[in-house]
């Protein structure tokens, strides 16, 4: 990515930023891998193509929660209403006509463009930015990657870390990402310097983390960064940034509103704008009469507006620092804000509103690479603190000077088998950052400096064998998580947050509750799980058996995919395979009856190709259920079923028990009847093939709760 000298990077535009990234990226990366490889379309504007119009159209389709409003998505369906044969060759991707007939509906054409195929471009940049696909939205070998896990081999490093395929491709990607200059010649290397940073420093406050990575480019001063690392205190990045003063600022006169309106703009509001200018009167009504009555008068609106005033003057601090209603004397006062009475005043003031801005900025951008960074599972922001997650582990494998070299350079004087020169580094879909690599290839360990990686392990767990390590790892990791479920999520709570998804005006509540960078449909998979959890009495191992890709604080980010359930219990006599969604009775049939039959059918095939012996049962978790989808699941269980993995393998007695979420509320407090319970549903799925009872269910349900 190339930026300009000032600018402050981004990972996400800031048209269509939103909190659930992962999953955004994810569902982009989805939408586009259905408008290229199903529809065949080529990703071009109106009249050449459709390709960016339905990218939107899929887009508001698959989160309205998130585009709730979509006027010019609207208003051009309404013009298509004017337009039948127009809208007829736009319902049936009729090309041919459209590109034939376009000079006859010129502006409508252009209505494509406005408010929707301009943000299918904002939206798909994001993509861009990570390497997941090309500038002409190819999607590229990592993009096909993080569409297909399956295909994902970790090499010896990353299978140290307990993280799983999502958290490796962001990992690599981010060790990768490099911001150049607009040259392409001078980089920074954002992530590389956050590893860095959490190695020396152990732990940084979350706004002196995203001060370091957000603020520094291609073009600051790397020579003595150890030191700049070491000393850097929040505010810091702005301590040396010039500032350039307006002719008409520089003046030790009060400035017209006009002038002041010229240089003092809020880009969100006007509003905020009155406001500035009601606060630099009341500065200047001070600098020109000091009393009380003019102190009084500043602090007292200083004190109704006082984020607002902070955000645009302070750099983020109190401007004025007295308690409210506390006024000092003019003596008090004028020692105390010496630096911004003594010389200038409106220098003084457009050069805390630039810095301001600046910082402002800062911290609004890393907003979005905090949540990005999150998805590598390795970095932990936990209580306004940032930490290594897996520190003894990652102190090894990021070798503390080899990534120190990494934080920035210029590409020219790099010797690389990979690239040459930036466009082999990342322009393209041949590049090397759209490439699949390992992390010991981006690192470039070769066996000896692997060998010598697996050494420094091996020092931090005595006795253990490299094999070992990871078990070891994992082991620790998930008391970890028994201990953060134990703390967070005990039994009462969960039941509460499970009474609110009936209700999806709860959705902001629940995300409140639990996390804003998950989607609430991935929110009812994670807190399924842990009330499963608890119904088995905690003996189950429910952190290993999620199909949810988490962060190093065990927040939920995205539902990882892969053609697999979303829960999958292993035990030594039986597996369960829980199957959670939101979506309501109707639209289960379309939505959920296909893919519930066929993980739980495949599922069965794989157990008894193994020979296992263990006893598979699949839990189908929602609201409420539509009757046929749940009737036919039942009554297949008594025919014989093929594998989709593997046509020449069948199956029968597939069990799949509905069960909706009051239910799984009141089976926590059945744990010392798990066993049974799960036995009684495999007895209750041998049928009588001829009296089918419609009230099965709710008779099963009702005996045992």
């Amino acid at each position: 990515m190339r930026i300009k000298e000032g600018q402050i990077f981004n990972l996400m535009d800031t048209n269509g930023r939103r909190n659930d990234v992962i999953n955004a990226l994810q569902g982009y990366l989805t939408i586009l891998d259905d408008i290229q490889n199903e529809q065949k379309m080529n990703w071009a504007s109106m009249p050449e193509s459709l390709a960016q119009y339905e990218f939107y159209r899929q887009a508001i389709e698959l989160s309205p929660e998130i585009f709730g409003k979509h006027g010019p998505y609207d208003k051009l369906a309404e013009t298509l209403e004017r337009n039948k044969d127009f809208a007829t060759a736009v319902q049936t991707q009729d090309m041919e006509w459209i590109q034939k007939n376009s000079f006859m509906f010129q502006s409508l054409v252009k209505q494509f463009d406005l408010g929707i195929e301009d943000r299918a471009r904002h939206y798909t940049s994001n993509l861009v930015k990570l390497g997941f696909t090309d500038e002409g939205r190819e999607i590229s070998p990592v993009g096909e990657l993080l569409l297909d896990l399956k295909k994902l081999r970790k090499d010896d490093l990353e299978t140290m870390l307990p993280i799983d395929g999502v958290n490796i491709v962001y990992l690599r990607q981010l060790m990768k990402l490099r911001l150049f200059d607009t040259e392409g010649e001078r980089y920074y290397s954002p992530f590389n310097l956050a590893i860095f940073a959490l190695l020396k420093r152990h732990r940084l406050s979350e706004n002196e983390f995203s001060e370091l990575v957000q603020g520094l480019s291609p073009y600051s001063d790397f020579s003595d960064i150890e030191q700049y690392v070491l000393n850097y205190r929040e505010g810091d990045i702005v301590s040396g940034v010039s500032i350039d003063i307006p002719a008409e600022i520089h003046t030790n006169e009060r400035v017209s509103e006009t002038v002041f309106r010229d240089n003092y703009k809020n880009r969100k509001s006007n509003a905020g704008v009155d406001i500035y200018w009601v606060y630099y009167n009341l500065l200047f009504d001070y600098l020109e009469n000091p009393s009380s009555a003019t102190i009084d008068k500043l602090l007292t609106f200083f004190e109704n507006n006082k984020a607002m005033l902070n955000k645009a003057f302070g750099c983020g601090q109190n401007i004025f620092t007295q308690k409210t209603g506390d006024r000092p004397t003019t003596i008090e006062f004028d020692k105390q804000y010496k630096k911004m009475f003594e010389g200038n005043l409106n220098i003084y003031i457009f050069k805390q509103f630039s810095l301001s801005k600046i910082l402002d900025q800062i911290r609004e951008y890393s907003d979005t690479t905090k949540r990005i960074f999150k998805a590598t599972g390795i970095i932990s922001f936990d209580n306004g603190f940032v930490e290594l997650a897996y520190r003894e582990l990652c102190a090894c494998i990021f070798e503390e000077e080899i990534i120190k070299n990494r934080i920035a350079g210029s590409i020219s004087e790099e010797l690389h088998s990979y690239y040459d020169c930036y466009a082999e580094y990342e322009e393209g879909i041949n590049s090397f950052y759209c490439d699949v690599t390992s992390l010991s290839q981006i690192l470039e360990y070769y066996e000896e400096e692997t060998k010598q990686v697996e050494d420094n392990i091996q020092k931090e767990f005595p006795g253990a064998t490299i094999e070992e390590i990871p078990v070891i790892v994992a082991d620790k990791r998930r008391k970890e998580f028994a201990e953060f479920i134990d703390k967070n999520y005990p039994a009462e709570k969960v039941k509460e947050i499970l009474g609110l998804f009936s209700n999806r005006s709860n959705d902001k509540l629940i995300k409140d509750i639990v996390s804003p960078d998950a989607t609430v449909p991935t929110i009812y998979e994670y807190v399924v799980g842990i009330a499963w959890y608890y119904f088995s009495g905690k003996r189950v191992d429910i952190l290993s058996s999620y199909n949810l890709t988490l962060s190093a604080n065990f927040e939920p980010l995205v539902h990882a995919g892969g053609g697999q359930g979303d829960i999958v219990i292993y035990e030594a006599d039986k597996v369960i395979m829980l199957e959670a969604t939101l979506m309501n009775a109707s639209s289960q049939k379309r939505g959920e009856w296909e893919p519930v039959l066929r993980h739980s059918i495949n599922l069965k095939v794989e157990e008894e190709t193994a020979n296992t012996g263990r006893e598979v049962t699949s839990f189908f978790i929602a609201d409420s259920f539509d009757y046929n989808t749940i009737n036919i699941w039942k009554a297949v269980a008594a025919v014989p079923l093929q594998s989709s993995n593997d046509k020449d393998k069948f199956t029968d007695n597939v069990v799949i028990m509905p069960v909706n979420t009051d239910e799984l509320s009141s089976l926590i407090d059945k744990s010392s009847e798990y066993d049974e319970i799960i036995s009684k549903v495999h007895k209750l799925f041998e049928v009588d093939k001829i009296n089918f009872d419609i009230e099965w269910r709710e008779k099963f349900m009702g005996a045992i709760i």
